[in-house]
């Protein structure tokens, strides 16, 4: 068979051999089966045939389609850890093996510092215990088993940072602070940035900004925050750590064995001028004698047998001494008025400012008509300020008005640890409220313990007993199993 003629498609050259097929006739029956094939290859000839162009605008998305899935997984692929290193720690643990090494830290004598990627330190006081656990690209968690140490996180977006000492948690982002937790009390200075610590004693959370100071007391239930810059006090060292044993300043915060009422917790009939409100009268009174001195040396003539500022000039105008003392001293600015609501104001750490609002709408107003969540705030910031018979109305208030509600079951064992020293019965039964509307609560455990000794102190160890069996069965672990142990080791 000789070639097709050159220059002849492909295609014309099929469907003449189609036509050819057709000139043929219909095949006889016994050739059915050549009847077939000849069918069949016309219909493939005669079938349409679709242009090249569209089928080859789909290679190009084939061929980026394996990249494309390539460079997706790059995008999601998880971030890389954070890396750190761990300088003086204790000899012993360094001998451990690398894996111990790497995540236990114990400051030797000189202190240990973990300096992580990013720029975050930690610094161990010598002896200081704990460990470096779940560190992820943004952070990680430093638990503080014991002793003290300092904190200087990197201020950088979605920063996850956790430290924990016993059963609190100080959730920071950017900020720098001293840590220390021994025999159950815990003790956070903040030099700058803000943190928000969760506990036992402040289960709802409590914001602290630089400049304020939180003491916690797990055993004897008590919390104190303090504004050291408001009392003229400073951070120790510029945010240096103490040495591992030394006691706290005692300048702003009472030592944990002060009496109740320097405390936030104080007894329930406890007068206010003892809490907050004397201190604040007392910085008021100070800061008003210093505007007055620095009025007097600006050159103003001094008051009638007050002696003259050093080195201020003494005026000689005989008229000057007939002016009248409005004229010399011109009247203190009216203080701004009080905006924003008390949770915001907690929120910052602000605890006074609240109250302030509060007061400026008017106390029973607040705790008549406002929402929960403010009446919650209030209740807090009065608490942490000693303003105890604020802070029971506001408790009461939030049982009364919302019962039921998480804030009005924790309101019973706050009313509860009020009420230990004034009323033992009282401090009882509100203990055995929570219990009874909070069994699994996250203060059940410290409201059973605070139970235990609330009897031992008033009823003694027989009351106490079958208490202290039933706190070591469901918290063997727990802040008073030590004193549960020791009651019933007694006879």
């Amino acid at each position: 068979m000789a070639d097709p003629k050159p220059g002849v498609p492909p295609e014309v050259a099929l469907r003449r051999l189609a036509a050819l097929a057709r000139e043929a006739g219909a095949a006889s029956p016994a050739d059915r089966a050549l009847a077939r094939g000849r069918a069949r290859l016309i219909d493939e000839v005669e079938r349409p045939v679709l242009p090249l162009a569209p089928r080859r605008r789909w290679l190009l998305p084939a061929a980026l389609a394996p990249l494309l899935v390539i460079l997706g997984l790059w995008a999601l692929r998880p971030a890389a850890r954070l890396s750190y290193q761990v300088d003086g720690v204790a000899p012993g643990d360094r001998a451990e093996g690398a894996a111990l090494a790497d995540t236990y830290v114990r400051g030797g004598t000189s202190g240990a510092t973990a300096r992580f990627s990013e720029g975050t330190t930690v610094r161990f006081a010598p002896g200081a215990r704990g460990r470096i656990a779940a560190v992820t690209a943004r952070g990680a968690q430093i638990h503080i088993e014991g002793g003290a140490a300092h904190f200087r996180v990197a201020h950088l977006a979605k920063a996850e940072w956790v430290a924990a000492a016993g059963p609190f948690t100080v959730r920071v982002t950017g900020t720098e602070f001293d840590l220390s937790w021994e025999r159950e009390r815990l003790e956070l200075t903040m030099q700058s940035g803000s943190v928000v610590v969760r506990g036992p004693l402040v289960a709802g959370g409590v914001a602290l900004q630089g400049g304020q100071r939180l003491v916690a007391d797990v055993v004897r239930g008590e919390l104190t925050i303090a504004d050291l810059s408001a009392a003229g006090a400073r951070a120790p060292g510029g945010g240096a750590l103490h040495e591992a044993g030394a006691p706290a300043s005692t300048d702003v915060l009472e030592d944990a064995g002060a009496p109740a009422e320097m405390g936030m917790l104080e007894d329930a009939g406890a007068p206010e001028e003892t809490g907050g409100a004397a201190a604040a009268g007392a910085m008021a009174a100070a800061g008003a004698m210093a505007a007055a001195g620095a009025t007097a040396s600006a050159g103003a003539p001094a008051a009638a047998g007050a002696p003259a500022a050093a080195g201020a000039p003494v005026t000689t105008d005989p008229m000057a001494a007939l002016a009248p003392a409005s004229a010399a001293v011109p009247a203190p600015a009216a203080p701004a008025p009080a905006s924003g609501s008390c949770s915001e104001h907690v929120a910052r750490g602000d605890f006074a400012g609240a109250i302030a609002v509060a007061e400026a709408r008017g106390i029973d107003a607040t705790i008549a008509a406002s929402p929960l969540p403010e009446i919650a705030a209030l209740a807090d910031a009065a608490r942490y300020t000693g303003r105890n018979d604020l802070a029971r109305r506001a408790l009461l208030a939030e049982r009364s008005r919302f019962p039921g509600s998480p804030e009005a079951r924790s309101a019973a064992f706050l009313l509860g640890r009020m009420a230990e020293a004034g009323s033992p019965a009282a401090a009882i039964d509100w203990y055995d409220r929570y219990l009874a509307e909070s069994p699994a609560g996250s203060l059940a455990a410290e409201a059973l313990g605070r139970k235990m000794i609330v009897l031992r102190a008033s009823q003694g160890d027989g009351a106490a007993r079958p208490i202290a069996e039933q706190y070591l069965a469901r918290h063997p672990h727990g802040a008073f199993a030590a004193a549960a142990a020791e009651i019933l080791r007694r006879p």
